[in-house]
C-alpha cells in the first residue's frame, strides 16, 4: 500500500517532511508519497474536503492551526487541550484532528537524553506553538514553567490552565532574572525567524544552570543566532528540524500504527547537522 500524505500551508518552501517521511516509510518498510500544497485561506475549506479521499493523513502549519479544528469531524484530547491541529488522520473520509507538536518537542529532549521532570523551565512564546508546547510540559511534570511573552495577557491566559506555570512581560531584564539557574529555555516565538527580529542581547544564556538545554522550534532562519550562541556557551542546544523529527515519530504512530526506529530518528538528525555544517 502506499501511503499518501501531505501538508497544509500557506507559504512554506523549506519543508523537511519530504525527506522525514521518505526516511521513516523506508525504516518501516512502507511507500509514501508526501505533497505540500500552499494554499490560501479563501480555499482552506475546500482543500480539507478534498483530503478526505486524496490522503491517508497530513499535518496542518501555520497559519491554519486554529481555524481547521472547526472544519475536523473528531478532535483528539491533544487537540482539545492545545487549542489547535497540526496532524490529521483519514478514516472513511472522517478528519480526525491531533497536535503531536509539543509531544515532539519533549520527545526530542529525550531522545537527547533530556528530561523535563522536575525542571525549571522558561518558555519565551505563548501562541499556537507556545500552547501545545505548555500543555506537554505540564503532563511531564515539570518543576516550574515561566512564559515570556510580548502580549503578557496572551501569557496570562495559557498561564492560568496550569499551576505551577507564571506569566510575564518581554524584556531582556526579565529574561536574565529568569533564566538564572534555570535548566531549559525554549523559544516557541517567532523571534529569529526571516522577517522578524534577532535576539540582540544573549547575557540570559549566561546565566542560565551548569547544564543548561536550550531550544529554538524554528528552523526557517539559517542565519538565526539563538542555537549558534548557546553552542558557542558549551551548552546543549537544538533547533526546530529535531522537533519535526520527533513529532513526526508521533504521527507514524497515528498514520502506521507504529513508530519508526530511533536509528532512523538518529540518521535523520545526522542529516540536518551536516546541512548546518554547509551553511
Amino acid at each position: 500500500m502506499k501511503y499518501r500524505l501531505g501538508l497544509i500551508a500557506k507559504d512554506i518552501k523549506n519543508s523537511v517532511n519530504p525527506y522525514v517521511y521518505d526516511t521513516y516509510g523506508k525504516d518501516l518498510g512502507e511507500e509514501v508519497e508526501f505533497e505540500i500544497r500552499n494554499i490560501p485561506e479563501e480555499q482552506l475549506e475546500a482543500e480539507l474536503e478534498k483530503t478526505r479521499t486524496d490522503w491517508q493523513g497530513y499535518h496542518i502549519t501555520m497559519p491554519y492551526k486554529i481555524v481547521a479544528m472547526k472544519y475536523m469531524d473528531e478532535l483528539d484530547e491533544s487537540a482539545v487541550k492545545c487549542g489547535s491541529v497540526n496532524t490529521v488522520v483519514v478514516k472513511d473520509g472522517k478528519l480526525i484532528g491531533y497536535n503531536t507538536d509539543g509531544w515532539g518537542l519533549v520527545r526530542c529532549l529525550k531522545n537527547n537524553g533530556v528530561e523535563t521532570e522536575g525542571k525549571r523551565i522558561v518558555m519565551l512564546g505563548a501562541g499556537g506553538v507556545g500552547s501545545s508546547i505548555a500543555y506537554n510540559l505540564f503532563i511531564n511534570n515539570p518543576a516550574h514553567v515561566d512564559v515570556v511573552n510580548i502580549y503578557l495577557k496572551q501569557a496570562q491566559d495559557l498561564c492560568e490552565r496550569y499551576e505551577g506555570f507564571d506569566a510575564y512581560p518581554l524584556d531582556y531584564d526579565t529574561l536574565v532574572k529568569l533564566c538564572r539557574d534555570a535548566d531549559i529555555f525554549i523559544n516557541a516565538s517567532v523571534m529569529g525567524q526571516i522577517g522578524y527580529d534577532e535576539f540582540s542581547d544573549f547575557t540570559f544564556l549566561d546565566v542560565m544552570g551548569k547544564d543548561g538545554v536550550v531550544f529554538d522550534v524554528n528552523y526557517s532562519n539559517p542565519d538565526s543566532l539563538l542555537v549558534p550562541e548557546a553552542r558557542k556557551r558549551g551548552m546543549r542546544a537544538w533547533n526546530g528540524r529535531g522537533m519535526t523529527a520527533s513529532q513526526a515519530i508521533g504521527a507514524c504512530r497515528l498514520w502506521f500504527g507504529r513508530e519508526p526506529s530511533l536509528e532512523a530518528y538518529k540518521g535523520i538528525l545526522s542529516h540536518f547537522e551536516e546541512i548546518d555544517k554547509k551553511q
